[in-house]
């Protein structure tokens, strides 16, 4: 068969126009400064909105995502969006789709929006897989008339479609909502007004053409932040609407409180326009962690569904007044907003002030009411034309009836009407599609009421259109009805310049370093306590501090208050909070949750945790995974800019978590375990170092065991672990007992058990050389009791030993967790065998995890790794257990 000839290629002509290469460069960023300013950045002053935003609203309208409808899916609106009309990535979209409905943004949200659309701290909004949206109901005004060639359509970017060139916008949108952009050599920034004081000042123009600036500033008082807060009337102010250029002071909205404890309070209610809370929050915090000034005893953030609160405490004996002078001096509880009034005119940018915007948009109003009028005229008037061929047909049915019989089909039909009896081609074709008996006596009368209707809404729209006045008069009548409907209350308070509070206060010497103790346990309750607190309460005896049922210890040590806690959570999350940060309370106290200070998922637990007293750059954390991830990370990685709030550690694969953390000198030795019994130990410059963004790499050969503890010596030293299972199983083992090899090579065993009581390691406690006996170690059970296990002496269990617990546990009841009544502290006297130069010879080959790829030396149950000549063979092995 042969084979089917294939068509020649078009010849492709070159055309290479040379020239020099700033020539080229000016013309094309030319090209792409026009691009930027006009069509993505920068809002038209008629609707007040930037491409990717009309496109977002006009779709959500032609696919009837409308208030009068349930919501749908942003990802249908995303992608409708992208697909038809704006050929530009989906996150770019869905910001704008966001922005659209956040109310601290928008004074008159556009969208209803139904998921997590961020918030006022900055914090993402939901993927939009998983959020939904509409438009809102004043959307409808907006976009209302476009169907009526109320604007002006253009094809889109790949001429398939039609999309509007501007909204109708029947409010003045642009001043309503503001706008803010960066385009190429200018930016925007406009703020967000009252809806009845900017229409009020626009019905007033419309009325009194000839009027000066000033009297519009009569109605609009100054900008109407959807945060609230306090503006002053000051030059810049003034200058906003005089000269589209200005600058104006934004203050908190704030009142005196006295707290439960009697402690004054500055509550915080209303902050400034597009300031995150948190960042407030965190200065305010700072200044109090730095001492700058010694009178802030805590700031909270006490923000629910009611509204916006922040609660700042005032020590005893400390002027409320001057603090919070200080505080608005000092942090953006009191910050500038610097106006700058761009938008698109006629194709090109232009700085609008009050009165130039309120023309643009009058006369845009005009065109579309014109507009729509127009269409409704043309639209009676073929009515119109129907109607009374509908009436005439019926007067002579007969004859029309004989015509139509005659005819040989539509057309003859038609062409013979409109021959014989005059009618006009719209009337032929409707006589013809119309069934004869809607022509009776009573349809008739129907007809002629619609004809007189038709004849008077055809006069009045010719009336309007040959009168300035009227259409004037329509669109004020409009604006007003739209304020009653959907205008509230302003929010933003204007007072005089005379009331800016200006005064100072000096700051308050630093505070002195106090010697303390602290305790952290797994469920994130965290105290500092004096140390006449902690003697008291038997605590250098002993005695374990105040704790929750069924909570676990995990550090208590004594520091000083200018150190920082370092935690470790189970979501691979770290927190470092200076330990003054920490309230203080008595030793025997369960405490305060560390959601106080930090905002942590209601079941991630706290695994480890050190006292930092220097971020050292020559010492590092190692951090273990249950699935068997291991990461190493530079100490100083974990001096956070976000003092006290978490922040990612580690990444980590789905179902994994942290289960350990430890200290290491950078030339340490790690001792991994696992839960079925198993250990490895290698030098940890097995594991490059990462950033805390970084996921982690196989740690161990274990088959699919879970690790459970990872544990750090330095070089040249050797110690004992003691090692409890979750039967209550005790055992020494001397850390020589665990081989000594790479990453991956292969584990030793450390213990086994009878298979009809499985015993599962639960802890292991690295025993200091000055370790005597006999020694008990507190335990939680998983009934929420504690339970004291007793270690009599220091000998080594035999390798060979089976696992097994003379302990009576009530039936279903294990042994959990381990508490440990010490912690670590790392200073400027910690060792660290680190070396610079070897810094590049430690990197290993693979690349740290990352979820949904298939990296190397991950975990995996494959068993080829188990090294037999480490398996101990017990005396016992010949016996079935089970008997």
């Amino acid at each position: 068969m042969s084979r089917k000839k294939q068509p020649e290629a078009a010849k492709i002509v070159e055309n290479i126009e040379p020239g020099t290469l700033d020539e080229l460069m000016g013309d094309r960023f030319d090209i792409y400064a026009k691009d930027v300013i006009q069509d993505r950045a920068i809002p038209d002053a008629r609707d007040g909105l930037k491409p990717v935003q009309r496109r977002i609203v006009y779709v959500m309208w032609k696919t009837g995502n409308t208030i009068e409808k349930q919501t749908k899916k942003c990802a249908h609106t995303v992608g409708e969006v992208m697909g038809k009309y704006h050929p530009h990535g989906d996150s770019s979209i869905y910001s704008a789709l966001v922005r659209l409905s956040q109310p601290w943004i928008m004074r008159v949200p556009l969208v209803d929006f139904q998921g997590n659309n961020g918030s006022i701290d900055g914090d993402p909004p939901a993927a939009y897989r998983y959020t939904e949206a509409r438009l809102s109901a004043i959307s409808n005004e907006l976009i209302r008339d476009i169907n009526k060639n109320g604007v002006d359509m253009g094809l889109t970017f790949d001429d398939t479609e039609f999309e509007p060139n501007v909204l109708p916008a029947h409010f003045p949108n642009l001043l309503v909502n503001g706008a803010s952009g960066i385009a190429v050599g200018l930016a925007t920034e406009i703020p967000p007004h009252n809806l009845k004081e900017v229409i009020d000042a626009v019905i007033y123009r419309i009325n009194r053409p000839s009027c000066p600036i000033e009297s519009l500033m009569r109605f609009v008082q100054g900008p109407d932040f959807p945060t609230g807060g306090i503006i002053y009337k000051t030059q810049g102010l003034y200058d906003i609407y005089l000269n589209g250029r200005g600058t104006v002071t934004m203050c908190s909205r704030t009142h005196y409180e006295v707290s439960p404890d009697g402690l004054d309070q500055i509550i915080v209610t209303e902050i400034p326009y597009g300031v995150f809370k948190s960042a407030i929050i965190a200065s305010i915090d700072k200044i109090r962690r730095d001492k700058e000034i010694d009178g802030i005893d805590e700031v909270r953030d006490e923000t629910d569904k009611t509204g916006l609160r922040i609660a700042i405490d005032i020590k005893k004996g400390f002027k409320k007044e001057a603090i919070l002078a200080y505080l608005l001096s000092k942090t953006k509880l009191r910050t500038t907003y610097s106006a700058n009034m761009i938008a698109i005119v006629n194709g090109r940018p232009q700085t609008l002030n009050l009165l130039s915007y309120c023309d643009t948009y009058i006369a845009h109003q005009k065109d579309v009411y014109t507009r729509r009028i127009n269409f409704d005229l043309a639209k009676n008037k073929a009515r119109l034309s129907i109607v009374e061929g509908l009436i005439k047909a019926a007067s002579i049915i007969e004859e029309v009836i004989k015509v139509i019989r005659l005819s040989k089909d539509k057309a003859d039909s038609k062409a013979n009407l409109e021959s014989r009896f005059g009618f006009l081609p719209d009337q032929s074709e409707a006589i013809v599609m119309m069934p004869l008996y809607k022509l009776s006596h009573t349809d008739i009368e129907v007809l002629m009421a619609e004809r007189d209707a038709l004849k008077e809404d055809i006069a009045e729209a010719e009336s309007i259109l040959s009168s300035e006045e009227k259409l004037s008069s329509i669109i004020a009548s409009d604006l007003r009805e739209i304020a009653k409907t959907y205008s509230d209350k302003r929010r933003t308070e204007v007072k005089p310049e005379e009331e800016m509070n200006s005064a100072a206060i000096d700051k308050s010497d630093l505070v002195a370093k106090d010697d303390v103790m602290v305790a952290l346990t797994r469920d994130g309750y965290l105290k500092r306590s004096s140390i006449a607190s902690y003697k008291g309460s038997g605590g250098h005896t002993g005695a374990y501090p105040g704790m929750k049922n069924g909570d676990t210890l995990l550090l208590a040590k004594q520091c000083i208050s200018t150190d920082h806690l370092l935690m470790f959570t189970d979501k691979g999350q770290f927190i470092d909070l200076p330990v003054h940060m920490i309230k203080q309370t008595k030793w025997l106290d369960e405490g305060i949750h560390i959601n106080f200070t930090a905002t942590l998922d209601p079941k991630e637990k706290i695994v480890s945790a050190f006292v930092v007293a220097t971020f050292r750059s020559d010492l590092y954390i190692v951090l273990a995974t249950k699935l068997g991830s291991i990461k190493r990370v530079r100490l100083d990685n974990f001096a956070s800019l976000r003092l006290g709030k978490p922040a990612r550690a580690m990444k980590l694969l789905s179902g994994d978590e942290v289960v350990d953390a430890t200290l290491t000198s950078g030339d340490s030795t790690l001792c991994l375990f696992s839960k079925g019994g198993l250990a490895c130990a290698y030098s940890e410059k097995e594991v490059a170092p990462f950033g805390t963004s970084a996921g982690g790499i196989k740690s161990a050969s274990f088959h699919g065991e879970e690790v459970v503890d990872v544990e750090s010596l330095n070089p040249g030293e050797s110690c004992k672990f003691a090692l409890i299972t979750d039967m209550g199983a005790t055992r020494i083992l001397s850390s020589s007992n665990i081989n000594l090899g790479k990453r991956l090579s292969r584990s030793t065993v450390i213990f086994k058990s009878f298979k009809s009581q499985v015993n599962s390691l639960i802890g292991v406690i690295k025993l200091q050389k000055e370790a005597t006996a006999p020694f008990t170690v507190k335990c939680t059970l998983s009934s929420g009791d504690y339970l004291d296990i007793e270690f009599p002496d220091l000998y080594l269990t035999p390798m060979d030993k089976i696992a097994k617990s003379e302990l009576k546990l009530p039936k279903g009841v294990t042994v959990s967790r381990a508490n440990t009544l010490d912690g670590i502290l790392i200073d400027s006297s910690t060792q660290s065998f680190d070396k610079a130069e070897e810094a590049e010879e430690s990197a290993p080959a693979e690349e740290p995890a990352k979820e949904g790829e298939g990296e190397p030396n991950m975990v995996t149950n494959d068993d080829s790794g188990f090294d037999e000549k480490y398996e101990q063979i017990s005396i016992f092995s010949d016996f079935n257990f089970d008997d």
